[in-house]
């Protein structure tokens, strides 16, 4: 994803992740939050209306978010049957 682009970008790192939202009208925001990880650190980016429809149709206190690798879909699940495939953005590093 281009620094023009609407885009967020997820660091996996251990039981961390930094959410970084970025929009050519607003500018840059991060934030970090503590997650259950404990594999390699990474970076991968979405764009932002497809991560957050399932977010706010949901209403979850907690979700889970299958990844493999920067390029590789996501999965996002929750307890209860549903499944939502996520299609990565490249970025540039």
């Amino acid at each position: 994803a281009s620094d023009k682009s609407n885009s967020i970008k997820l660091n996996f790192s251990k039981n961390n992740i930094d959410i970084t939202a970025n929009t050519p009208e607003v500018g840059e925001a991060k934030e970090t939050l503590p997650v259950q990880y404990k594999g390699r650190e990474f970076s991968i980016a979405f764009n932002p209306e497809f991560l957050m429809a399932p977010l706010r149709a949901l209403g979850e206190d907690e979700i889970f978010l299958d990844l493999i690798d920067e390029m590789s879909p996501g999965v996002l699940k929750i307890q209860t049957p549903f499944l939502y495939v996520l299609m990565p953005m490249r970025i540039s590093s």
